[in-house]
């Protein structure tokens, strides 16, 4: 016997040879069954299925739906539940489009321990069910267009079941099923005589089989030996193969013969019943795990697109397993596209028909390499009406000893479009050298990015140049950083990155400002002449407890603020956009810092309210950290904003006062001197007003909280320390003094 099976979508041969008596399995002792009537006696076969009867029955709707229901018709049969092995008999009256129909039905010889599975219908108060062991009785009564029936079982292995029917209405014919549940045998039967379904002791036949080689690898054939089954009082005349598994035998034979068989999986579960000469049946199973491939044939090409015109490479490596003679490659490409071959791999090559031939044997665990260059067509030659358009490399290996025709794996596809995307021209860029030679691709390149690669998509980043071929597309920041997480993962840009779990980011930022509370002051002049008062410095710190690759920076600061990088802290900066791109891999546990400068101009507007001189406007500064892989973001935390104003309060215009110059110098510490109050007090004294404070003086109560300020030695920024009430009671405390 010979089949052949499909794995992989590869083609191989399963050689079986069936010695016409297979398999040395468990003998389920089905026995050997008849269905009699009058002088008719029939051999019978159950019809078996991996469920239960009652699932097979399917009763819905008050009707079964075996697929076996015949209007006007009593149909009848045995059913083996192939999983359990338990034996039942079914009864079905009517159904379809039949008429209403009413039967009594007596049975003798019911096995002790049977009972009903199903009642059909069970509910309906014109039907009556009676069953006690030999005995039972049954009368059904059905509408139009339904039906009736019954399931008894477990029948066991030696029984002589009795039915008694009396078909009042609505039957006008009995059939009893037997064989393949899938188109089984009808035996008709007549509307009168008692029914007798019965099982012998016949003792089964004994079935075994056994594979060779037990550990078959694909394209190995394989044999089946069945040679030790035997009957041991009788003859084996049926033999059923399941090649599948699925429960249903896919090739019955009285006599060894070759025969062929689609098989669609590498774990083979193949399956034997033989049927002795007075219908008693034995089975057994035999798990065949196929091992991988003895032949890999694989094509790799350089990239996923190309433009019309350009060339691409193409490497097909054939690795066996096995010894090969008689070997070819055959590949097939679309029309007009020119082959020039590179390496041969000492087959001869024929270029008008793309074919390869090895006049030498090709030696098991060797490998032959052939690669060739294809180019294609310019646009006004191409088969097809728009770009872009996917076109199909494919190929055949072939063999002769063994003999086997073996599609080539891998690489397929290829688009032919008029602009590459970024990740693909990044992958095939020729960077330029110096800034008299232009970038150029060469798509014969790899599908990784190099680091010459990733050098030069930096700068292009940096200075919003254009990438070559494709039509002036520019590198933003999330293509940035994925570029960066391809080149340091080492992944071809046509597969996606590799999955990692999520990280745990923090990214925190920080705001130094020069006048207190992340205040900005415009309009100030320090003691140098310089506007001291509108610049603050930010530092972001960023930590993961994992290694994150192609992790970005973006800051979104008001318009027209300048950002005056400080420590990039390796990260490259790219000014039009306020965005920093880290272009290597951040090890887990590493802390990464950015520093930079901010001057707030001297032309922001402030809407001074008319009810608050002294009005400060509020600016937030937002920020994400994000990586590539994984691919995930964060919000920077942290300070988040700065108030900017023409003035201070009369607060932080004390602490920062220079006594001695007797000007504002926001230069100074955040805490009030001795000399500070007493030029607090002056100012109060003489209701004298405070300079930069949009015209504020020192009240009363301004005044305690300086003075308070100054013996707790508390920085302005902070509230004044709480101190807890104390007792005041007259009688018991001296408050008064």
């Amino acid at each position: 016997m010979k089949v052949h099976k499909v794995l992989y979508g590869l083609f191989f041969l399963l050689a079986v040879v069936v010695l016409l008596l297979p398999l040395a399995g468990v003998a389920q002792g089905d026995g050997f069954y008849t269905v009699s009537q009058g002088e008719t006696r029939v051999p019978i076969t159950p019809l078996e299925n991996p469920g239960t009867a009652l699932d097979f029955y399917a009763f819905a709707n008050t009707v079964s739906n075996t697929g076996f229901e015949e209007a006007n018709t009593a149909v009848m049969f045995l059913y083996r539940n192939t999983v359990s092995g338990d034996l039942s008999v079914f009864v079905l009256l009517g159904g379809g489009a039949g008429t209403a129909g009413a039967v009594t039905m007596t049975l003798s010889g019911v096995p002790a321990g049977a009972d009903w599975i199903v009642q059909d219908d069970e509910f309906d108060f014109r039907d009556t069910w009676a069953l006690t062991p030999p005995t039972g009785n049954i009368s059904w009564t059905w509408d139009a267009a339904k039906g009736d029936g019954m399931v008894l079982g477990p029948l066991g292995i030696d029984f002589a079941l009795t039915l008694f029917p009396q078909f009042t209405t609505g039957i006008t014919s009995v059939k009893f099923l037997t064989g393949s549940i899938v188109g089984p045998t009808e035996i008709s039967l007549n509307l009168i005589d008692p029914i007798i379904i019965g099982a012998a002791q016949n003792e089964p036949p004994s079935v075994a089989f056994f594979v060779s080689p037990t550990d078959p690898r694909i394209n190995e054939p394989i044999t089946l030996d069945a040679s030790g089954s035997f009957d041991p009082d009788g003859n084996i005349v049926k033999y059923e193969w399941d090649f599948n598994g699925d429960g249903l035998y896919d090739q019955a034979t009285t006599e060894t013969g070759d025969w062929s068989s689609d098989v669609c999986s590498s774990d083979l579960t193949v399956s034997l019943r033989a049927t002795d000469d007075e219908g008693a049946i034995d089975r057994a199973s035999v798990s065949v795990n196929v091992s991988d491939l003895l032949v890999n044939v694989t094509r790799t090409i350089s990239t996923v697109q190309a433009l019309p015109g350009s060339t691409f490479l193409v490497i097909v490596r054939i690795e066996p397993q096995m010894d090969l003679a008689g070997v070819g490659l055959h590949e097939s490409l679309p029309i007009g596209w020119k082959i020039k071959p590179l390496e041969n791999a000492g087959a001869a090559f024929k270029r008008s028909t793309a074919q390869w031939v090895f006049v030498d044997q090709i030696r098991a665990n060797t490998t032959k390499v052939i690669s060739y260059e294809v180019t294609v067509p310019e646009s006004h030659e191409l088969i097809a009406t728009t770009l872009p358009v996917c076109f199909t490399i494919t190929g055949i290996l072939q063999s002769m000893a063994p003999g086997f025709d073996l599609p080539v794996e891998g690489d397929a596809k290829i688009e032919i479009t008029d602009a590459l995307n970024l990740k693909t021209a990044i992958a095939h860029l020729v960077p330029r050298i110096g800034y008299d030679t232009e970038d150029y691709i060469d798509l014969r390149l790899s599908q990784k990015i190099d680091p010459q690669q990733l050098n030069r998509a930096l700068e292009i980043w940096q200075y919003d140049e254009s990438v070559p071929w494709t039509q002036g597309a520019m590198i933003n920041l999330p293509m940035m950083k994925e570029l960066s997480a391809y080149a340091y993962t080492c992944t071809p840009v046509d597969l996606p990155l590799p999955l990692v779990p999520r990280a745990d980011i923090t990214a925190v930022r920080t705001i130094s400002t020069p006048v207190p509370c992340n205040n900005i002051l415009l309009n100030y002049y320090g003691p140098g002449g310089d506007m001291a008062g509108s610049t603050f410095t930010v530092k972001v710190e960023i930590w993961a407890d994992q290694d994150l690759y192609g992790v970005g920076l973006e800051e979104d600061l008001p318009t027209g603020w300048k950002v005056i990088p400080i420590d990039n802290g390796g990260f490259l900066y790219k000014p039009s956009k306020t965005e920093w791109v880290f272009p290597s891999k951040v090890p887990a546990g590493t802390m990464k810092t950015i520093i930079y400068q901010v001057e707030v101009p001297q032309s922001s507007a402030i809407q001074l309210a008319a009810s608050d001189p002294c009005y400060a406007s509020s600016n937030d500064l937002y920020g994400l950290v994000d990586s590539a892989l994984p691919c995930m973001e964060v919000m920077v935390t942290g300070d988040s904003g700065v108030d900017v104003s023409n003035c201070v309060s009369v607060l932080v215009a004390i602490s920062r006062w220079d006594v001695q110059n007797d000007v504002l110098d926001i230069t100074l510490s955040d805490k009030i001197s001795f000399q500070q109050v007493q030029r607090a007090i002056a100012f109060w004294l003489e209701d004298e007003v405070v300079p930069s404070t949009c015209d504020q003086t020192v009240g009363y109560h301004m005044l305690k909280e300086i003075i308070a300020y100054w013996l707790t030695n508390t920085n302005i920024c902070e509230p004044l320390p709480s101190i807890p009430d104390g007792p005041c009671d007259p009688d018991t405390s001296t408050c008064d003094g």
